[in-house]
């Protein structure tokens, strides 16, 4: 298994919740990993609202967001601010400006990301359903 340092896309919280047909059962095994603390977990502020905003598209009640949100809240993960350098620097890298700031503070964790977002393929991504993860 492998063990690191590793931050967390919105799409796996996401996934996991409404159950995904390719993706709901390796997203909530990460999450279970993430809880038994099998790997260092990092998200940043904008992943929170990244979940909300998703979960209120699918309809979720917003109790159901609020609920969502403190249960990721509760979960041994560092929650990294978002600094204003961070944004002027990622509006240099070549991805939608929400994935190149996540993707800016991973390498500043030295963390891999785990995502089901095929647009990190050339960034290292760890793919949620990955074996050896």
């Amino acid at each position: 298994m492998r063990k690191g340092r590793y931050f967390i896309d919105s799409n796996v919280f996401f996934y996991a919740k409404i159950g995904d047909k390719r993706y709901g059962r390796c997203c909530s095994r990460v999450i279970k990993k993430i809880y038994s603390r099998e790997i260092e977990a990092f998200i940043d502020s904008l992943t929170l609202l990244e979940v909300s905003n998703s979960m209120m598209k699918f309809r979720f009640p917003r109790d159901e967001v609020k609920n969502e949100i403190n249960a990721i809240l509760s979960l041994p993960i560092s929650v990294i601010e978002i600094r204003k350098e961070d944004v002027v620097e990622s509006l240099k890298m070549e991805l939608n400006p929400y994935d190149a700031l996540h993707l800016l503070i991973s390498e500043r964790l030295g963390a891999q990301v785990i995502t089901a977002d095929r647009d990190f393929d050339d960034f290292n991504r760890v793919d949620p359903c990955d074996p050896s993860l």
